[in-house]
């Protein structure tokens, strides 16, 4: 990777003559060649540091900017989970509602899966095949195709997958009538005023979106490792799992959302934010909540997460309970180790 990038830090306290603790491990990160995106890091509600460093594309030397749409893989799943409970809200699902009711045609031993056993990832579906992102696949393709029990799994064991969220997208589908992208649009993109965030779609040229590129070292190697461009694959198959693109500073307004109830009740954005089910997954460090984990055991007060990874792209949120501390950071390299990372941020903001 080259070492010329652009950097860019806005800070909207008081100006600071030293380098503030944040922009500091950035730029240690930055130096080391694990970090090339965007970061926002918000404080009781103040902009303590917000960077855009690195190329979105490197063969053409484009530099990344706040405005650099990046597509945040697994967090997609958070959205998937407040469209799911707003239809609980509207008495359109129930959470015990099985999946077969909208679906009579899947698989004998699925139809009992529920919509709740969906959204925590304990509905001990199978995981899907490298093919199934190597051709184009609408969600009720996908369902129809990829939809197995996985019979080594233990059951209503957490067992993490995509299959669950696209499920779950085509549930949504169907019990609204409107395609997943209208659906994201309308209740969650439009009334917070999203304006750079959307849905994949391989068939429209979508302005300032990053490219990907990866070389697997997660925080493990130097600018001497040779990075490759993401293969082929038709990223819009993940749907409702992974297919959203945003921006650091449009995830800060679904947090926010969350924070002030703008899209749920108090009493749904509690469900949405409180772990559901026993048992903490080291795996995804934290307790399963409805599209989020709780992790009670890194920091000394709990902090909910949702990260997402998809080759070269890696997104990562990390919310305190309170709402006071929020850390959002997108890559479109897989070169550094974002968890790492985003503690050592989360740990700066006294």
């Amino acid at each position: 990777m080259k070492c010329l990038f652009l950097l860019v830090f806005a800070a909207f306290a008081a100006p600071a003559v030293a380098q503030n603790p944040v922009e500091a491990i950035v730029a240690a990160a930055y130096q080391a060649h694990h970090f090339n995106g965007a970061l926002l890091a918000v404080q009781d509600g103040r902009i303590v540091s917000q960077v855009a460093q690195g190329y979105a594309n490197i063969q053409f030397g484009v530099p990344v900017t706040p405005e650099t749409r990046f597509p945040v893989a697994s967090v997609t799943k958070l959205f998937t989970a407040i469209l799911t409970l707003q239809l609980v809200e509207k008495g359109l699902l129930r959470l015990d509602t099985k999946a077969s009711a909208f679906l009579p045609d899947l698989p004998a031993t699925c139809r009992a899966i529920t919509v709740g056993e969906l959204l925590t990832h304990h509905a001990g579906l199978k995981n899907e095949p490298l093919q199934a992102y190597q051709a184009k696949y609408t969600p009720a393709e996908f369902v129809q195709q990829f939809v197995a029990k996985d019979d080594k799994q233990p059951a209503r064991a957490f067992h993490y997958n995509n299959v669950d969220y696209i499920l779950l997208t085509r549930l949504l589908e169907i019990a609204t009538k409107k395609p997943f992208a209208q659906l994201v649009q309308t209740n969650i993109l439009a009334p917070l005023a999203m304006n750079n965030s959307g849905l994949l779609n391989e068939a429209r040229v979508i302005p300032r979106l990053a490219y990907g590129y990866h070389n697997y070292t997660f925080g493990g190697g130097t600018g001497k490792d040779t990075l490759r461009n993401d293969g082929p694959k038709y990223l819009s198959n993940y749907a409702g799992a992974g297919a959203l693109y945003s921006t650091v500073a449009d995830l800060h307004k679904l947090v926010q959302a969350l924070k002030g109830n703008t899209l749920l009740s108090a009493r749904t954005a509690a469900y949405l934010l409180t772990p559901q089910r026993p048992g903490f997954v080291d795996q995804a460090r934290g307790y399963p909540t409805a599209g989020m984990y709780y992790n009670d055991k890194t920091f000394a007060a709990p902090v909910l997460e949702r990260r997402g990874s998809i080759d070269g792209f890696n997104a990562l949120l990390l919310v305190s309970k309170d709402f006071s501390k929020i850390v959002i950071i997108l890559n479109n390299t897989d070169t550094g180790d974002l968890e790492q990372l985003g503690d050592e941020v989360y740990a700066a903001m006294k």
